[in-house]
């Protein structure tokens, strides 16, 4: 994980209910298009993509994938290893979604055009704004260390879940209704469950078992929703493998319809990306962050 020092939040004082309103917006969200038919939610980022203080004022709109972010980003693209095991993902629901005949895409090309995309397939969302370290040398405690309201964890997690950052993802849920709602990581489970209203739904159990290894998905169903709580995307229990990650989309692709990937206009290849290439490009002398921390 990279050094952010950076990030450091400055010596303004934010108090309870700045940081509340700053929270129920979409930051701490890679983005894309919130009217898509497929949200994937993980816990947290970890990559913030601006200073501390400017997060910490709140995103009253989405961010995207666009060309501008992934040239700022093009040094860490390469690393960021769950979002090619996400992009893997939605090729494999993409193909097994549409009909027989229309062109389909490798993994790399969908993570070099269109993951995230402002109009694209998918939208990128995180249950807490802000990454478990933000800085790899320092803990939570040092960062924040004139920060009252935020110089303990647990009482910044206690703030997005009581205050008005899960109401946030409710309401958002509520108002665009995506088909598919994949979220990682089986710990967090009650978290998501309250985060996006499904607390009080009846869940059912499904067995991802492409090969010789088996994984259990959750299911929740609620209000035009499918909600899918899976293994996160690496570590030894997860999901990792490309066969795994396949196995997964055409999963989620029993929800889906051809017409909910339609052709995208505002493709947004990075300028001297490859159209294919292994899966995680690892620049020379690149430290990948761990499979179970890629942000």
């Amino acid at each position: 994980m990279q050094h952010n020092r950076s990030a450091a939040p400055g010596r303004k004082e934010w108090d309870r209910e700045a940081l509340d309103r700053a929270f129920s917006t979409f930051a701490g969200m890679e983005g894309g298009n919130p009217a898509a038919a497929v949200w994937i939610c993980d816990a947290m980022p970890l990559f913030l993509g601006m200073p501390l203080p400017l997060a910490l004022q709140g995103r009253p709109e989405p961010d995207a994938w666009d060309a501008a972010y992934r040239r700022r980003h093009a040094h860490l693209l390469p690393r960021w290893q769950t979002h090619y095991r996400i992009a893997r993902v939605m090729a494999s629901a993409r193909a097994a979604a549409l009909p027989p005949g229309r062109s389909l895409m490798s993994a790399p090309d969908y993570f070099h055009r269109h993951l995230y995309a402002p109009r694209g397939w998918e939208f990128k969302l995180n249950l807490f704004p802000l990454p478990e370290r933000l800085d790899a040398a320092l803990p939570w405690t040092k960062v924040f260390a004139e920060q009252p309201e935020l110089r303990s964890r647990p009482a910044f997690l206690r703030l997005c879940r009581e205050g008005g950052r899960f109401r946030f993802l409710h309401g958002l849920r509520q108002r665009h209704r995506p088909r598919v709602l994949l979220c990682l990581g089986e710990r967090h489970r009650h978290d998501y469950l309250r985060a996006f209203g499904f607390q009080d739904v009846a869940g059912s159990e499904a067995v991802l078992q492409p090969a010789d290894t088996t994984h259990r998905l959750q299911i929740f169903q609620h209000e035009g929703t499918t909600l899918v709580v899976a293994p996160s995307f690496g570590g030894v229990q997860g999901l990792s493998s490309d066969v795994l990650l396949e196995a997964l989309g055409t999963f989620l692709a029993q929800w889906l319809r051809a017409t909910d990937f339609p052709p995208l206009l505002d493709e947004v290849e990075q300028p001297g990306a490859p159209a294919a290439g292994p899966l995680f490009p690892q620049a020379a002398g690149a430290v990948p962050m761990h499979a179970g921390a890629a942000a």
